[in-house]
């Protein structure tokens, strides 16, 4: 199973919005620890082990996501990185045919990077019997077996009266009602869509031409441009973004009549929503759960996560708290799928925190806003040893730096200046400057913003090396 002839595809370009205030589009869910201490991202490469090696394993996320807070995670992956964002059938249409031009037919073990699955070993034993399907040219999904009638899951129907391991897919439901849903039950045959797949490269890429003319369009662009001697990456970023914004559900499977499902029970959770959180965290014998410095006095059946301030929960049942630097959400059980509806008025709001946390990941290290008010920004920079900053200037705003640990290798128009502990700097508007840690711990600066302006894209680049001379 190890052999070049199986790899996995993992897709992390999603945003988790369910799982606001700690999901958010700059530090998704992928890259965040919900169940134990691994990221969904990490723990997801390390349950395919010892069947797929780390080294057969390739990341599809986005540029912005590589040069921002998924750097670090990334950085021990194979990776496929898109220039826009275009949804699951692009993505894998891309990862396959990036195969195809290398000569090569594995099958692929489709996966999502933000779910879990706590019987692994039943997991293994499926994904045997998957890879021997898809050996034979069928496409594959597992089916999850449903444990009550959840509305906030797609369905597939199979045959019933079908017994077998591997059954045709009749048809694919959508996220019904309630009514529906256990009406689903009561019939039999349904199972909860993962998003989990297995096929050789070749099938999905022959049921993309048959049924995705438009995605077909934009692979062939691609193929082209890689004959005329580009990089796979050139043709990629100058093609992608013509590729229609459509999943691999509706934009091929449900048209395909190779579709196969395996039934699979495997304790599995999308984790999507903070009830799906809650059912998967360890509780007390009041079903409480928290995580982070939290009390709870007289609750039941409630979970609590904190972040950075301590909280206290007295009378609750139910409930669903979770804090953060700059929001707090409490949400009744049950409830926890209209958390998308906070971030939709966030966003509609012109609001920030939806977007980002106070503490921003970046590929040098991380910067903490810690005060902002008009004409001025408090903020704790903390960059990691070999961590360089761009060569950048402001046109709104001034900064003053303070060393408070650390060695910094500051450039300042043309002159260059190394400050250590309790040392600090002055950069005016519009000067050319850099910072850089050349010690062997991480550096922590304080740096204050002063001007007319003083938000995030106020910022010009002549150099980087982290690819970012355009975006901030």
């Amino acid at each position: 199973m190890t052999t070049p002839t199986i790899q996995a595809l993992i897709l992390a370009g999603g945003q988790g919005s369910r799982l606001w205030p700690l999901s958010r589009a700059q530090s998704p869910k992928q890259f965040l620890a919900l169940d134990g201490d691994d990221s969904m991202l990490d723990a997801t490469a390390k349950r395919l082990q010892p069947l797929i090696a780390a080294d057969a394993i390739t990341v599809i996320s986005s540029e912005s996501t590589a040069r921002g807070h998924g750097y670090a995670a990334l950085q021990q992956f194979a990776t496929i990185l898109e220039p826009v964002a275009r949804n699951t059938a692009p993505a894998i249409a891309v990862a396959a045919l990036k195969f195809a031009l290398l000569k090569q037919d594995p099958v692929l073990v489709v996966l999502p990077s933000d779910h879990v699955i706590t019987n692994v070993p039943a997991f293994h034993t499926q994904l045997q019997l998957a890879v021997e399907a898809a050996n034979t040219g069928k496409l594959v999904t597992f089916g999850i077996v449903p444990t009550r009638p959840d509305t906030g899951f797609g369905y597939i129907k199979t045959d019933v009266n079908g017994g077998a391991a591997v059954r045709p897919v009749l048809q694919f439901k959508e996220k019904p009602d309630l009514a529906t849903a256990e009406q689903f039950l009561r019939d039999g045959g349904y199972f909860w869509n993962s998003g989990m797949f297995v096929w050789k490269a070749s099938a999905i890429l022959n049921a993309v031409a048959q049924t995705l003319p438009a995605m077909q369009l934009a692979l062939d662009k691609i193929t082209a441009d890689v004959a005329s001697g580009q990089t796979f990456d050139q043709a990629l970023r100058a093609n992608f973004w013509a590729s229609p914004s459509i999943s691999i559900d509706h934009g091929v499977l449900e048209k395909t009549d190779n579709l196969f499902l395996i039934p699979a029970d495997i304790g599995w959770s999308d984790a999507g929503t903070w009830d799906a959180v809650y059912e998967i965290t360890q509780k007390d014998k009041d079903g409480n759960a928290s995580r982070g410095n939290a009390v709870m006095i007289d609750c039941k059946n409630t979970l609590v996560r904190s972040e950075k301030r301590f909280v206290a929960v007295v009378g609750l049942e139910d409930v669903t708290v979770v804090e953060t630097a700059d929001a707090v959400l409490v949400s009744k059980h049950g409830h926890s799928q209209k958390v998308k509806q906070v971030v939709d008025t966030l966003a509609a709001r012109g609001s920030t925190e939806h977007h980002e946390h106070l503490t921003v990941n970046r590929p040098w290290g991380s910067y903490t806003v810690l005060e902002e008010a008009p004409g001025f920004k408090l903020k704790r920079i903390e960059v990691a040893p070999n961590g360089r900053l761009s060569l950048q200037s402001h046109k709104h705003r001034s900064e003053h730096w303070v060393v408070v640990r650390g060695k910094a290798l500051v450039t300042r128009g043309p002159s260059n200046t190394v400050l250590s502990e309790n040392e600090s700097t002055f950069i005016p508007a519009g000067v050319k400057h850099r910072l850089e840690n050349i010690g062997e711990e991480p550096l922590q600066i304080i740096e204050v913003q002063v001007g007319s302006y003083v938000g995030e894209d106020d910022i010009e680049r002549y150099d980087d090396q982290y690819g970012r001379t355009i975006e901030k």
